[in-house]
């Protein structure tokens, strides 16, 4: 029968069959494309949304760092800066409000209204910080809340695309804004830790964290980054602002402050958040000239379809080439996905389906050592079991899971990570399989725990240095016991001796012996109340009492009196008004004699021809003055550091005022301060009132 079909027919069968099969292709070709067109302008449009947001980011990470430091400081420098940044965050939310005016993409217009309600919040934090009713860290928190939806916002609005090489640009740019959003945390805790002597170890651990998390998402942008912007990332690090950066930092995480200025560190890491814009443009350049090139490349695909009864075959060749490229794309895409994002895949019972060469790298497990085998086969034995118990019911219910844990790797060694495990679902909505993405943290966790040990071995340093402390006052209030006593002992002495004498000579009556044993009697009663005085001033403490700086100068005045009359040193109290003190009484009365101690020793060694201490009671301030001649310029800032001593005999510990610091700031939460005043040294010391 075909034979008898003449060739005309047959090519005319032919050019149908092949204009179907054009059409059919055409059809297959021109859905996806119209679809991948309107992906890549709404991608277009969204990059440039998320460039706006990151502009006004950056205005208010810069903000949240300057109202974190002046609400620690509360130094006019700070908040004449943070009010100029203020107008500039303005500034640019009002460009983010005319962006929303302009756009036509109504899904996106929407997305932004919600935006703006959200970023207003910023008024509300602003009216607290002005009526100094909001605590710093609840300021950073705030802030952060704001930047870190924002960061969420430009991830998610730009993380749905489906060509390999555009994913890895949206990739490194949502890295470098998680990079520049740690750096601004950095900023704020830096600055702080430098400001604040009296700094928690919270606040370290949380630079040290912002620190951690800054090293991995700039490790992350460095791996998948194209070369051309990792060379512009490199010459950034050659600047010496960026130096100046890495050094600083350095010099926060070993806590040498005193080499720090906060201002310069406020100021050098804000210049490398500046230069870091560049990095954030070229990327985006980059990413839209993909986009731009992408589509004159579908349209010119769309221009061959159209004229397939010409270009049939040249249509199919490039359709091949296109598909070929698109393949190599992907195939180049899961290679760098397997080699740096630590996966696991496993079924419903939590058997291995599938790992990445990430995992097997950290875990020292092969593939064939973990396909097929339970998870577990990680599982280090220092993981709670409750924690794998709420990670399954939460998964098995359709519930993400995240969260720190500790595995286990082939050699008998650990590692830490950040997990995050999603159900995956089949085409009935059933779930048959679990996805978790993993974050090493295991240099995190062990800095952490350095952190902590550091952290003991301080406090029971400190504990050392107060027992030491008060052993050298309690050497020095025996001397002061045995100085009091030995006016009464002499007393008693002389009173027996001459008893014995009268005795000897008959004169002995009972009036002389009445008068005699009265005297003994009060010289035994002033040396039991002497004891009195010196073991209650020693007596443990530590509960708050309700008490007064003028009961307490009283005390101590009753116990050191009888040594300054001694050493010819004058004592002065002013009392210009007293109110309730709610504190730790023993421990603020050794302070105060420590004080008055000090003094004395200065007034002695430098043979002052008319010494005289000042004590003035005020409220709940006390200063102690004396005329001893001052502290030098040049150790003032020092004469609080422990072991660090003035006394010219060199037989000090140098615990005393270093102790002082320590019970008033951090026991009884006041301040103490020093200066030179009048020709000798000035003590401050204020105390909450109750």
């Amino acid at each position: 029968m075909i034979k008898n079909i003449s060739n005309q027919t047959k090519v005319l069968i032919t050019t149908i069959l092949l204009s179907l099969i054009l059409v059919f292709i055409a059809s297959l070709v021109i859905k996806p494309n119209f679809d991948k067109i309107t992906m890549l302008k709404s991608l277009k449009e969204r990059i440039n949304y998320s460039d706006n947001i990151s502009s006004l980011l950056t205005s208010i990470q810069k903000e949240r760092g300057l109202s974190y430091a002046y609400l620690t400081s509360k130094d006019i420098k700070f908040k004449t800066l943070m009010l100029e940044q203020r107008n500039e965050t303005n500034f640019k939310i009002k460009q983010f409000e005319q962006y929303q005016k302009d756009i036509k993409y109504d899904k996106l217009k929407s997305s932004i209204i919600q935006d703006m309600k959200y970023i207003r919040n910023i008024i509300k934090t602003r009216q607290l910080i002005d009526k100094n009713r909001i605590l710093n860290e609840k300021v950073l928190q705030n802030y952060t809340d704001i930047t870190q939806y924002l960061l969420n916002k430009i991830r998610s609005s730009i993380n749905y695309s489906t060509i390999p090489s555009i994913n890895q640009n949206i990739l490194s740019f949502s890295s470098f804004l998680y990079m520049q959003e740690n750096l601004g945390l950095m900023r704020a805790t830096g600055t702080v830790l430098i400001l604040d002597k009296n700094h928690t170890t919270k606040d370290f651990i949380q630079f040290i964290a912002y620190t951690s998390y800054f090293h991995e998402y700039e490790k992350t942008f460095l791996n998948i980054s194209k070369p051309d912007i990792i060379a512009q990332y490199k010459k950034l690090q050659k600047k010496p602002t960026y130096i100046k950066f890495i050094q600083d930092k350095e010099y926060i995480i070993s806590q040498e402050f005193s080499k720090l200025n906060s201002m310069k560190w406020f100021n050098t890491v804000t210049i490398n958040i500046n230069n870091f814009q560049f990095i954030v443009s070229s990327i985006k350049f980059d990413t839209q000239t993909m986009i731009d090139t992408t589509l004159k490349d579908i349209k010119y695909t769309f221009a061959l379809v159209s004229n397939l009864t010409i270009l049939s075959l040249i249509a199919f060749i490039l359709m091949i080439i296109a598909f070929l490229k698109l393949a190599k794309d992907e195939q180049k895409l899961r290679e760098v996905t397997d080699k740096y994002i630590i996966s696991s895949i496993t079924d419903k019972k939590g058997r291995i389906l599938d790992v990445s060469q990430a995992f097997c790298d950290i875990s020292g497990f092969t593939k064939d050592d973990l396909i097929g085998k339970p998870h577990n086969v990680v599982r280090h034995p220092d993981m709670p079991k409750d924690v794998f118990r709420e990670l399954w019911h939460k998964i098995q219910n359709g519930t993400p899971w995240s969260g720190k844990v500790k595995n286990l790797k082939k050699d008998g060694g650990y590692y830490w990570v950040y997990a995050h495990i999603e159900p995956l679902y089949n085409s009935k909505g059933e779930i048959d399989s679990y996805i978790s993405i993993r974050l090493d943290i295991t240099e995190s966790e062990i800095l952490q725990e350095k952190v902590k040990q550091e952290e003991y071995k301080n406090r029971l340093n400190q504990e050392l240095m107060q027992q030491q402390s008060r052993l050298a006052q309690m050497g020095e209030m025996l001397s002061m016991i045995a100085h009091q006593w030995r006016q009464p002992l002499s007393a008693i002495t002389a009173t027996t001796n001459s008893l014995e004498l009268k005795a000897k000579m008959g004169k002995l009556d009972n009036e002389s012996i009445e008068k005699s044993t009265k005297k003994i009697r009060e010289f035994a009663l002033h040396l039991s109340s002497t004891i009195d005085d010196f073991r209650n001033f020693f007596k443990p403490n530590k509960e708050k009492t309700v008490t007064d700086f003028e009961q307490i100068i009283d005390s101590v005045y009753s116990i050191i009196e009888s040594t300054l009359v001694h050493k010819n040193i004058s004592i002065e109290i002013i009392k210009n008004s007293t109110i309730d003190l709610y504190t730790y009484e023993g421990e603020l009365k050794q302070v105060i004699l420590n004080l008055i101690k000090n003094a004395e020793d200065a007034l002695i060694e430098n043979n002052i021809e008319d010494p005289k201490i000042t004590i003035t009671i005020d409220a709940n301030q006390l200063i102690v003055q004396d005329n001893a001649g001052g502290i030098p310029q040049y150790i003032m800032n020092k004469i609080f550091d422990p072991y660090f001593s003035t006394k010219l005999k060199k037989d000090g510990t140098g615990l005393g005022l270093y102790m002082s610091k320590t019970i008033i700031e951090e026991h009884c939460q006041g301040k103490i301060m020093v200066s030179n005043e009048n020709g000798g040294a000035k003590f401050t010391i204020i105390i909450p009132s109750e």
